[in-house]
């Protein structure tokens, strides 16, 4: 056993306890679309097409309750290639700083960790651009707005310290379910983030991936 698998095992005993996702416990799996705004070759090798996400609360604090907001997606591949590629991010102050919010269009998302891609090395982030009717952060104010609309988020990219700059917009239309085609895979940068890129640093990776597959194991997903 290596050392990041070591130091992760409370996130295994954690999420075992729990009997569900450690992380992120609480949320909802929605259908739709990205498309990019950016021009082509112009930073990260995201392409336009359909997406799998997930909108959640990250302690899953009961009802309307601040929490920190999460939001993954995943695309089928990307510029270089079909290898699938998951974005997680979170409500933050600051890039690499977790921040609890009240709601849901209140949130700045971030990665948290960067992507190193072809040289580069680039800072994603995200700000839910559609209002949520209801108090308060609660996944069934999420729910119910998909139920009628959709929900759309702003995408930007920023390269190293440099600022942030429009790369797509996020639109989910409808909700998911556990057994819909796809969705049977849980949200993992670690295992899939593109033909080409890799987070960045390798040994906050090795970390991550070791925390994630313990959780998964806890729980019993793997």
């Amino acid at each position: 056993m290596n050392i990041s698998e070591l130091t992760t095992l409370p996130v295994r005993a954690g999420a075992a306890l729990r009997g569900k996702r450690l992380f992120h416990p609480s949320g909802i799996l929605c259908g739709g679309t990205v498309t990019r705004l950016a021009p082509d070759g112009h930073g990260l090798p995201l392409v336009s097409g359909e997406v799998i996400g997930r909108i959640s609360k990250g302690a899953g604090t009961p009802g309307s309750l601040p929490d920190f907001a999460g939001l993954a997606w995943r695309m089928p591949g990307d510029a270089d290639g079909p290898r699938p590629w998951d974005v997680l991010a979170v409500s933050s102050a600051a890039r690499v700083a977790l921040r609890p919010v009240r709601s849901w269009p209140e949130a700045q998302y971030s990665t948290l960790m960067p992507l190193r891609y072809r040289g580069g090395l680039y800072w994603l982030r995200a700000r839910m651009r559609t209002p949520v009717d209801g108090d308060g952060l609660s996944v069934q104010s999420v729910r119910d707005r998909l139920g009628s609309d959709t929900i759309e988020f702003t995408i930007e990219q920023a390269c190293r310290t440099g600022p942030f700059t429009e790369l797509a917009t996020l639109t989910f239309d409808r909700p998911l379910c556990d057994d819909d085609p796809g969705c049977d895979q849980p949200f993992d940068p670690t295992v899939r983030s593109g033909t080409e890129l890799t987070l960045a640093p390798r040994w906050l990776t090795r970390v991550r991936g070791a925390a994630y597959r313990n959780s998964r194991e806890g729980r019993g997903a793997e």
